[in-house]
């Protein structure tokens, strides 16, 4: 599966990580959530929050947790 960077309406970045099966998994996301914590620290490149999604059906529910509608027509 693949990553993907997501500019929100708000001007905030999502790093969206999909992620099946992988033994490496918590190290990935800690190095991800280390970045975001060193670049919000930073502030010259805006706000950035890291989530992941497992399954597919896991994208929706990440990109809505995020404040990301999902449903067709929704800002």
């Amino acid at each position: 599966m693949r990553d993907f960077i997501v500019r929100l309406k708000t001007s905030e970045h999502l790093i969206l990580e999909t992620k099946g099966f992988d033994e490496l998994a918590e190290v990935k996301a800690n190095a991800a959530e280390r970045w975001v914590a060193a670049v919000n620290a930073d502030g010259h490149f805006g706000t950035w929050r890291y989530v992941i999604a497992r399954k597919i059906p896991d994208v929706a529910a990440a990109l809505d947790a995020s404040g990301v509608s999902t449903q067709p027509g929704k800002a």
